[in-house]
Order: structure tokens, then sequence, then C-alpha cells
């Protein structure tokens, strides 16, 4: 199979290595090859996104490398999109469609295909309507080869789609707030896996779950949520794993994975995946974004429970630099492991139930006397003529009215 040749593009002020970086990982990920990186420090041009000059350098590249594609950092409007195009003679894209290409290659449920498919049509649609409003204008452009009229029966097309699509999400999510429901009526506290991508969050998971779920060491393996019951040393959960974070998330991709998003903020604890391996700068950028991210969905940083990952890898002074700087954002109980060699992952297991069960209830009455289905959700023991229950934090409630509806004495502390 033909590999495409690819010029990748970045205009601003700020010009971020690593950024740059993550960008060629993108570009290979959709299998392209990034033969040119061109780099222009200034705002981006109002018209083709590079300035004139680099714009004629970028011309000569195309031919001298025979570029197939050129793919711009920064989304583009789609009056540079055009610009760019007809100026060029080849393929454009930015980086929200690179992005959306990945997914939907490597999209595998039914949801995934929708939200992807939703987002790219979300994001051709401007795009349509400025060849539509040229068109009219009298520029005989028409849309890959197409003629204005065939390009106005698509854009009615690409609305009716939206529609469609938009409804069958809906539907979608609806039953998954009931599943949500019916696992928090059984006391199954929900604990989601996410972080900056290729931290190694589906590592983590079929380290836990003792699963073989893919991964291949590149950005977005996982596309879409995967859950599976775990036992915790006698509390179960069932533990999703999610979608990577990445640092300049398009809000139209926020919106596409709104699902995703739904469990990570519905879910009892939240286990924040970092790689200690990056650099300082780098395990600040991701942990900086990560933390955006979380605290743009209203999260409470109390529900997150940060990992640190592959410290097998790293000296432990590295390590120790790392949980420092964690602990200096807000986050508390940072856990190192290696998920790769199951380092710690048991102290893992013992910070999660912690986190579950943060209360204990001292109930004044005979451990023969407890119900059979507290057992179930609640770790109980018998101290001093008393029982200690240590119920998961979504079922702690269900426990309290319980107690009171029996008027059994009882006190709640931490």
């Amino acid at each position: 199979m033909h590999v495409k040749n690819a010029a990748l593009i970045y205009v601003d002020y700020v010009v971020h290595e690593r950024k740059l970086s993550e960008f060629k990982l993108l570009a290979e990920a959709a299998g392209y090859r990034p033969v040119i990186v061109l780099v222009q420090e200034r705002e981006p041009d109002s018209r083709y996104y590079l300035g004139p000059g680099k714009l004629k350098e970028l011309k000569d590249e195309i031919k001298r490398s025979s570029i197939d594609v050129v793919i711009t950092y920064h989304e583009l409007k789609p009056k540079q999109h055009f610009n760019l195009e007809r100026e060029l003679g080849v393929t454009v894209m930015d980086r929200v469609e690179l992005i959306l290409e990945i997914f939907s290659k490597r999209a595998g449920t039914r949801e995934a295909k929708l939200q992807i498919e939703l987002a790219q049509l979300k994001h051709r649609l401007p795009l349509i309507r400025e060849y539509i409003r040229l068109a009219k204008m009298g520029e005989q452009i028409g849309y890959h080869g197409a003629g204005e009229y065939a390009v106005e029966a698509y854009y009615r097309y690409v609305r009716r789609r939206i529609t469609t699509i938009s409804r069958e999400l809906r539907e979608i999510r609806s039953r998954k707030r009931l599943l949500i429901v019916k696992r928090r009526e059984r006391g199954l506290p929900e604990i989601v896996l996410t972080g900056y991508t290729m931290a190694g969050k589906t590592t983590l998971f079929n380290r836990l779950c003792k699963e073989f779920k893919y991964r291949d060491g590149r950005p977005f393996a996982t596309l879409s949520t995967y859950s599976s019951l775990i036992d915790l040393g006698g509390i179960r959960a069932i533990l999703t794993d999610t979608i990577g974070f990445i640092d300049d998330l398009p809000p139209l991709l926020i919106e596409a994975f709104y699902a995703t998003i739904e469990e990570i903020a519905q879910s009892d604890l939240i286990l924040l995946v970092l790689d200690v391996s990056e650099s300082l700068d780098e395990f600040e950028r991701k942990l900086s974004t990560s933390l955006k991210v979380l605290r743009d969905l209203t999260i409470p940083m109390e529900k997150v429970l940060p990992v640190l990952n592959k410290i097998d890898i790293v000296s432990e002074k590295d390590v120790e630099k790392r949980v420092e700087l964690v602990k200096k954002v807000g986050l508390n109980d940072p856990v190192p492991i290696s998920a790769e060699k199951g380092i710690n992952i048991d102290v893992l297991r013992r910070a999660i139930v912690e986190k579950l069960a943060p209360q204990k209830i001292e109930v004044f009455i005979n451990v023969d006397q407890i119900p059979e289905w507290i057992f179930k959700y609640a770790k109980v023991e018998q101290c001093d003529g008393k029982v200690i229950l240590r119920p998961v934090s979504s079922y702690t409630d269900r426990i309290v009215r319980w107690l009171e509806n029996m008027n059994i004495k009882y006190s709640v502390s931490r």
C-alpha cells in the first residue's frame, strides 16, 4: 500500500517542540510519512495560514519532495482551506481532520463510529458552505470535481445525516445512563481510567482486570469506553477504560465524544494515569492538559487518584520529582506503579479501596443482624461489641437509610 508523503505546517508566535513531536506521531498514526515540517513564527495568515514567503517555499518543497498532503497544526477556516488547496494543488487538511481520520480507522463499536462520523460531518459543513458561497459568486470551483447543484445536494444530505446520527446517539446515551443507574442500584462503584494519550491506561486496565485489550503504544489505541467487573479484595467495582486526552483538543472532538466524557463525570473514582518516563517539562504539560479537561468537566479533585506509571524505566529520584509536582497542583496520595511489570499494583488496589470507602459506619448491633446484601458491598468487621461497616461510596447512603428505617443506632466517621 502506498504511504502518502505529508508536509506538516505549524504557524504560531510560540513554537513548542513537544507539540511538533506529537504532531508527527499523529501523522504517522494516521498512516502518513512526514517528509518535511515547516514552522513559521508569526500569527497565522488570514488567507493562506502561511505567510507569502513560506507559502512559496512550501510550493517548491511539494514539487521537490513529491508531497501528497499538507497538514496544518491549527484548525483552518474554510477560506484558508480552499485558498491553500487551490494554490498548492494537493490535498489539505488540518489537525482536527487528522485526528478524526485516526479515529475513523480505529473505531470498533457502533457508538464510536457514529460519534466520529458526526464530528467529521460537522467539521466539513462550514467548508461546504464556503464552496457554495464562492460558487454563487461566480467562481467555478466545484467541490472535488462536482458542480454547484451537486454541492448543494451534498450539503442537504450532510444536514439530514447530522440530524439522524444525533438522534441515534441520544438513544445510545439514554441506554448507557440506564445501565449506570442499574449498576448503582446493585452497589457497584464506577472507576474510570483516564489521562493523556499513550500514558499506559490500557496496559493498567489489562493488569487490573486480567484481560488482553488491544494496545499498540500509539496515540488513540482506545477509542471506545470498555468496562469490566473487577474484585479489589472483597469489594467489586466496574473499571472503565476511556479515550486519552491530548493538548489543544478541539471542542468539536469533546462534543463528539460526549458519551465517553459522561462516563468520567458520573464515576465514583477517576484514576488519572501519568507517564513518569517523560521529561519533567513534558510531564508537567500533560498533567496540566489532563487537569484542564477534568476541571472543564467540573470534576472535583477529591474524586481523582493520580497513578504515576512506568516507574520501572526511570530513577527513583525522577519519580520523587514527579510525585512532588503532582502534590503541588493539589492532587493527593499519588501511587507510583509499573503497569507493564506489575510493580505496586497491590498498593494501587488498596488505595482504590480506601478512596471508594472513605467512611466507616459504626453500628451497635451483633454481626448476625447484618443482612446478607450489605456484606456484598461493604467490608464488615466486629470490634468491642460493635460492628464496623466500610461501604463503597456509592452504597453508603443506602446502608444509612436502612439503618434509620430499622431504628438502629449508628455513627459515621472517616
